[in-house]
């Protein structure tokens, strides 16, 4: 019994690849995290205007202090760091 396999698809390449196509590459931004540690790493972070923004609000203001997860600006208000979506050093 002679026992013959099946013959296989081969399917033609053609040489179009997409070779030709240009690939940007983003300029490595920093998180909001490394942000705020750059700023408390500072020595007169009292002095020092930021500009950040979450989803509700945009603040204008400096930034007296810091727990694990907040943020606390010159008008009392605590901030999740999570929340902030973007963050500015003037």
């Amino acid at each position: 019994m002679k026992n013959e396999l099946p013959r296989l698809y081969k399917g033609n390449v053609s040489n179009t690849s997409n070779r030709n196509v240009a690939y940007g590459l983003k300029e490595k931004e920093e998180n909001v995290e490394s942000k705020i540690n750059k700023l408390f790493r500072q020595n007169e972070i009292y002095r020092q205007d930021v500009i950040f923004s979450t989803e509700k609000k945009e603040y204008n203001t400096k930034i007296i202090g810091r727990t694990k997860d907040h943020i606390i600006t010159l008008e009392n208000e605590v901030i999740r760091i999570k929340d902030i979506i973007k963050f500015e050093i003037k």
